[in-house]
């Protein structure tokens, strides 16, 4: 009778293994991830965040299920310093076409730097399993 209990756990830690890294995938996977920021230019949209030491830094609160600020616009050829901070749960931010893919602990902050070197509006995305809205947490990253 003491084997169940075992099964159950071990079950359940499989799942929970699975669901935070597997299912972790871009959730617009399959349609076009970047596209030219077309109609925006008549937007007045201020740059995010404040430049220090020549580095676009940017904060960026993560919770469930949204990112703040979204969008988050830099400038072409900008080096740009992410600084992540989950709210309530363990979060991730990826933008697949810089190549960023970051995990956040709950509570915790972290950060990623990278060069803006690709113009156009991109779609950040959550990274980790955070619960039922994780497939539709994303911001716009706008390069201009």
């Amino acid at each position: 009778m003491r084997k169940y209990p075992i099964l159950f756990i071990i079950l359940l830690f499989s799942v929970m293994f699975i669901n935070s890294h597997c299912l972790a995938v871009n959730p617009i996977e399959g349609e076009q991830k970047s596209h030219q920021h077309q109609g925006q230019e008549g937007k007045n949209h201020e740059l995010s965040g404040k430049v220090e030491n020549g580095v676009r830094v940017i904060q960026v609160k993560a919770s469930r299920y949204k990112f703040e600020p979204d969008p988050i616009l830099v400038k072409l050829g900008e080096k740009v310093r992410l600084v992540v901070t989950s709210i309530d749960a363990a979060h991730g931010i990826a933008i697949s076409e810089f190549k960023i893919n970051l995990a956040v602990s709950a509570g915790k902050t972290e950060r990623i730097e990278f060069i803006a070197d690709k113009q156009g509006e991109f779609q950040a995305y959550c990274s980790v399993y955070c619960g039922a809205g994780h497939g539709q947490m994303h911001a716009s990253f706008i390069v201009k």
